[in-house]
C-alpha cells in the first residue's frame, strides 16, 4: 500500500506524542541528521516521502512497526464516553435536561462519560456532558477530542482538558503523557458546556 507523505508525518508526530521528546531528541535517538525530521515536519512544500531507513529507525526506538501507532492507539479496548441515549420517558429529569440542551440546536450532542480522565475536573463516570461542535476551545476548557489511527483506520473519542496546544487528563486514577492538537492525528471536536449528574439512589 502507498503511504502519503502525511501519513508518514501524522505518524511521526503521533509518536513524538507518545514519547513527549522533541523531534531534535527524537533524531539523536534515531542517530538521524535533524534535519531529516525537522524539514518534512515543517516544510509545507517539502518534496518526497520519509525513506524506508528513517521509518525504521524512528520505529525502532518507538518500540513499533514502521508507521504503526504506539500502544495508546492501538488498545481502544474500552470507550471513555458513549453517546447519550435520551430516556423518552418524560419523567426522567436527565433526559429533559439533554433534551432542553440540545433541541434546536446544530451540533450538539450528549455524551455519558465512562472513564476517570476528569475526575479532577468535576466529571465522573455516568456524568452526561453536552458538546458543543460550534464553539472554538478556549485555554482550560473541557473538550471532546477524537485520535486517529490512520495505519489502521480507527478512532478513538476522548475527553481532556485543553491547555493549548496540548490535550491534558485531570485524574487521582490515571496517568498519561499529552496529546498534541496537530490537526491530523489529534482534532478537538467540541467544547463541554453543561456536565449533568442523575442523584444517587438512597
Amino acid at each position: 500500500m502507498t503511504t502519503s507523505l502525511a501519513e508518514q508525518i501524522a505518524w511521526v508526530r503521533a509518536v513524538l506524542a507518545h514519547l513527549g521528546i522533541s523531534a531534535t531528541e527524537l533524531a539523536r535517538r534515531a542517530k538521524l541528521a535533524p534535519s531529516t525530521l525537522h524539514r518534512p515536519l515543517n516544510e509545507a512544500d517539502y518534496p518526497g516521502l520519509l525513506s524506508g531507513r528513517t521509518l525504521a529507525a524512528i520505529a525502532g526506538v518507538a518500540g513499533v512497526r514502521p508507521l504503526e501507532f504506539p500502544a495508546r492507539m492501538r488498545g481502544m479496548a474500552e470507550p471513555e464516553a458513549e453517546l447519550y441515549r435520551p430516556d423518552r420517558a418524560d419523567t426522567d429529569p436527565t433526559s429533559r435536561a439533554v433534551r432542553e440542551l440540545t433541541a434546536g440546536r446544530n451540533g450538539r450532542d450528549a455524551w455519558v462519560m465512562s472513564g476517570w480522565a476528569l475526575d479532577l475536573a468535576g466529571v465522573l463516570p455516568g456524568d452526561v456532558v453536552v458538546v458543543d461542535m460550534n464553539l472554538q476551545p478556549r485555554p482550560r476548557d473541557l473538550v471532546c477530542a477524537q485520535i486517529y489511527d490512520w495505519s489502521g483506520m480507527k478512532s478513538e473519542t476522548v475527553f481532556r482538558v485543553f491547555d493549548p496546544p496540548f490535550l491534558i487528563v485531570r485524574s487521582t486514577r490515571l496517568e498519561e503523557k499529552p496529546l498534541t492538537v496537530d490537526g491530523n492525528t489529534v482534532i478537538i471536536k467540541g467544547v463541554v458546556t453543561s456536565v449533568l449528574r442523575q442523584r444517587a439512589a438512597a
